[in-house]
């Protein structure tokens, strides 16, 4: 691609995203290629301004599109020490706790499919937190507790971003029909 078809300009730059070449036009930053490499690639930026490891950065964004959530913290974890990833949620209103049962039911419904259990926890953390993260019963944490529970960060998002379309979440809270 030698010229952008946004604007015309000719100083194209070619960067890689997910294995994949992606066009960028170097003037109105237009992107160009294959959509899941434009997606990692946005999703790569958005995760460095937030300074958020990108691993965890599409399920935090899945979760702050849920009415009356906010994401407070996230880490992804680590194998260096062994640490576990989470999410920490907060609430702008009171449609949180709506939110919050349903995110538990989709952990239930997903959980087959998880390599470790799941679990929203309430905690004190300056502030009352309710925090997403592998259940652990304390001690140290394997490495491959680790590589489990990050590799569930990407299920958990699919779910979530699958389950928020379903009829049960979207009319969970609804009145009773009599």
């Amino acid at each position: 691609m030698h010229t952008c078809p946004e604007c015309g300009n000719s100083d194209m730059r070619v960067r890689t995203a997910a294995g994949t070449a992606v066009h960028e036009c170097g003037l109105c930053g237009a992107r160009f290629g294959d959509r899941w490499a434009i997606d990692a690639l946005d999703d790569l930026e958005q995760a460095e301004a937030r300074g958020l490891p990108v691993v965890v950065f599409a399920l935090v964004r899945a979760l702050e599109a849920l009415p009356g959530v906010l994401v407070r913290d996230a880490a992804a974890g680590g194998l260096e020490p062994p640490t576990l990833p989470f999410v920490e949620i907060g609430g702008k209103d009171e449609v949180l706790l709506l939110q919050l049962e349903n995110l538990a039911k989709s952990l239930q419904l997903g959980a087959g499919l998880l390599r470790s259990h799941w679990v929203v926890e309430v905690e004190f953390r300056r502030h009352l937190a309710f925090v997403l993260k592998p259940r652990h019963a304390g001690g140290p944490i394997a490495v491959d507790a680790v590589r489990d529970a990050q590799h569930d960060l990407t299920v958990l998002r699919r779910h979530l971003e699958r389950d928020r379309r379903l009829g049960w979440w979207r009319h969970a809270g609804d009145a009773p029909k009599r």
